[in-house]
C-alpha cells in the first residue's frame, strides 16, 4: 500500500472500522525486530499502545500490511477482539471498501495540495513578475498592459498561450519589428516559464479590480 496512505488514515477520526475491528499503523519505522513492541498510530492504538500491549488486551492480529521506503519501512495492522470472528466476513468487505475510501481520500488530498502548491506558486512569480513588468515592460507596454506596440496585441488581451509563444518568437528572432531588435530581447531574454506566468497572472489581477 502506497505510504501516504497511512498519513491519510489519521482523517478518518474513528478509532475502529467495525465495533470490534481497529486499524493501527507506524510510518518510516527502522527495524522489523522491534515493531511489536513499538507504540503504534491511529485506531485503539493512538500512539500509545503497542501490538503486544494491545494483545494482551485481547486483541488479536487479523492481517499486517508492509511496504519499504527509502527512509524505512511502513507497516499496517488490522486487528480483532475474539467476537469479531463471527463478522469476519462482513468486516473483509467493510475493509475493502474501508481502504478504497482511503485511496478516494488520498486522492482528493493529493489534488488539494498540487492545487496548493500551484497557487502558492503564482503568487510568488507574481511577486517577481510586478517588479519585473513595472521596471522592464510597463514604459512600452502600459501600466495595465493596454498599449499596443505597431502591429502587436495589447499584452492584457493575450492569453497565457499566446503570450507565451510571442515571447519565443521574440527569442528566436521571428519578429523584425525594431522592439524585437533593440529594448525588448534584454528583457524578454531572462524571463523563465514561471515568471511569463507571473506577468499574465498581475496583468490579469489588474485588469480584473
Amino acid at each position: 500500500m502506497k505510504k501516504a496512505i497511512l498519513s491519510t488514515i489519521l482523517l478518518l477520526g474513528s478509532t475502529s472500522l467495525l465495533a470490534d475491528t481497529t486499524m493501527c499503523f507506524k510510518e518510516n519505522h527502522q527495524s522489523m525486530s522491534n515493531i511489536e513492541n513499538t507504540p503504534l498510530d491511529g485506531g485503539a492504538c493512538n500512539g500509545k499502545n503497542t501490538i503486544n500491549q494491545m494483545k494482551a488486551k485481547g486483541w488479536s492480529v487479523d492481517d499486517i500490511k508492509i511496504s519499504q521506503t527509502t527512509t524505512g519501512m511502513n507497516f499496517i495492522y488490522i486487528l480483532k477482539t475474539a467476537t469479531a470472528a463471527t463478522t469476519t466476513s462482513n468486516f473483509t468487505g467493510n475493509q475493502a471498501q474501508m481502504e478504497a475510501n482511503i485511496i478516494a481520500k488520498l486522492e482528493q488530498k493529493k489534488v488539494s495540495e498540487e492545487k496548493a502548491k500551484v497557487e502558492l506558486e503564482l503568487e510568488e512569480a507574481k511577486i517577481d513578475a510586478k517588479n519585473i513588468y513595472v521596471n522592464k515592460c510597463q514604459s512600452c507596454h502600459g501600466v495595465n498592459g493596454e498599449l499596443t506596440r505597431s502591429s502587436s496585441r495589447a499584452l492584457k488581451d493575450l492569453t497565457i498561450e499566446q503570450m507565451e509563444e510571442s515571447i519565443k518568437d521574440y527569442k528566436l528572432g521571428r519578429i523584425d519589428r525594431m522592439s524585437a531588435t533593440t529594448t525588448a530581447p534584454i528583457h524578454i531574454n531572462n524571463l523563465d516559464p514561471k515568471t511569463i506566468k507571473g506577468v499574465y497572472a498581475y496583468l490579469k489581477e489588474l485588469n480584473n479590480k
